[in-house]
């Protein structure tokens, strides 16, 4: 068994090793010196969010503009955070639109939120689209973690074939785009995430090997605790706290995860569609996804995250926020005031469940900082009114400070039509991706 090597001082790369386990940790002030003689010293983490099928407009934008702002019904539960968010109102994707391609608003949807391109029209291999914001950010400072880009979803979509009106099923089932013709395959089981995060590379070579540990009943951190042990004897109190603190975190998400495969049904042979619109543990998964998330920004495992919450067009039913109707079927509401309640509850409780995440990384200590002012978190959707298939004032948000580089607490609004790729382009600079232009921008804005 490999152990952790302890010199003078502690290395920011420094893991806890096992049979198979490869745990990075925390930041601890045995650190502090090494990181103040190295550039990064204190990262900063992009995630972009995507939601489908737009959202319900005159709930989400908030009254009042600058700082004056209060969050509208969609977005209350971000209130505690109001100084935290910096909301944009009034930016858009033209590439969304149809260009002559007619029909097929969610693939464009998808596949131009990160891109701001827009996509070729095909149902067969030929796809071309454009080079994703995340993946332009991984390339350049991705060599400084272990996984350059992290990309997870709740839905995985059909793999192939036609998805919407034309568009081959890759447009709407990934927004991170590696290149204009390779999309980035999302993963959507949180115990494949988990074991891609904390297995051994180099133990763990391969997807069934990983699904073999993940589903291994005895627990993975156990067999790093020997190392931990021996770590914890060299540490000062507060990083002995602080490692604790973050063990008992990775021991939760492991339980629970063992909880969720214990407590399924054997799925094995089992439609795709099936599975999805069954609706099983939708809600525990999702939580497990945001908190995996926050793991891999704490050990600086990675410091780029793609999260679909659903692909575009998802048709899941919301019976946790009390609806049964299908969500991309209420989207298309014809202003029917049973089908706006029904948008509207799914919209609110997934900002619930976001402002969950977001109070996560509050409390999740960074160096002398907290995990959300030392990140930028884009929540949003390619859609304005799925009614109406609006690429044009879109619902957009940042959470984070971005390590006190945005200026957020502020409604900004903008412009009709700023271009979306204005914001990645504004991004881009804040984690030190300097770009003079990206997709159709046409400059910076003034976060």
């Amino acid at each position: 068994m490999a152990h952790v090597v302890l010199k003078r001082k502690l290395s920011r790369r420094a893991v806890l090793r096992g049979a198979g386990v490869s745990l990075a940790l925390p930041f601890l002030s045995a650190m502090t010196p090494a990181l103040t003689r190295s550039r990064g010293a204190r990262p900063v983490r992009a995630c972009f969010i995507f939601a489908p099928n737009g959202m319900k407009m005159d709930d989400w934008t908030p009254a009042g503009e600058g700082s004056e702002f209060k969050f509208g019904h969609i977005l209350d539960p971000l209130s505690p955070f109001h100084d935290d968010i910096l909301v944009a109102t009034h930016l858009a994707i033209d590439a969304g639109r149809p260009h002559g391609d007619g029909p097929g608003d969610h693939a464009r949807n998808a596949s131009t939120y990160l891109t701001c391109a827009h996509p070729k029209k095909t149902g067969g291999k030929d796809i071309h689209v454009g080079v994703s914001v995340d993946q332009v950010i991984a390339k350049e400072m991705g060599g400084a973690t272990r996984f350059p880009s992290l990309e997870i979803g709740m839905e995985r979509g059909r793999r192939s074939g036609s998805c919407d009106s034309g568009y081959a099923c890759a447009y709407s089932n990934n927004v991170s785009w590696r290149t204009p013709t390779a999309p980035v395959t999302k993963e959507t089981d949180p115990r494949e995430v988990f074991s891609r995060l904390f297995g051994d590379p180099s133990e763990i070579a391969s997807r069934k090997e990983r699904e073999a540990l993940a589903l291994d009943r005895r627990s993975i951190l156990d067999a790093a605790l020997g190392d931990a042990k021996r770590l914890r004897g060299r540490l000062g109190a507060k990083d002995r706290a602080k490692l604790d603190q973050y063990l008992a975190s990775v021991r939760e998400v492991e339980v629970r995860l063992k909880s969720e495969l214990e407590a399924e049904p054997e799925t094995k042979g089992m439609p795709v569609d099936v599975l999805e619109n069954a609706g099983r543990g939708f809600a525990s998964r999702l939580h497990l996804m945001y908190d995996l998330v926050a793991l891999a920004f704490e050990a600086d495992l990675t410091r780029t995250v793609t999260f679909m919450l659903g692909q575009a067009g998802s048709n899941r039913s919301y019976r946790m926020a009390g609806v049964t109707n299908g969500h991309h079927s209420l989207s298309h509401h014809g202003k029917k005031a049973a089908n706006l309640d029904g948008i509207r509850r799914i919209n609110r409780w997934h900002a619930e469940q976001f402002a969950g995440f977001i109070k996560r990384l509050s409390e999740t200590k960074d160096e002398s900082s907290d995990l959300l002012r030392q990140s930028m978190v884009v929540y949003g959707s390619g859609l304005g009114d799925g009614d109406r298939h609006n690429h044009m004032d879109l619902p957009v948000l940042i959470a984070g400070r971005g390590g006190g580089r945005l200026k957020t607490g502020r409604h900004l609004v903008l412009p009709r039509r700023t271009p979306m790729a204005n914001l990645y382009l504004s991004l881009m600079g804040k984690v030190g991706v300097h770009r003079k232009r990206f997709a159709d921008s046409t400059g910076s804005l003034d976060i």
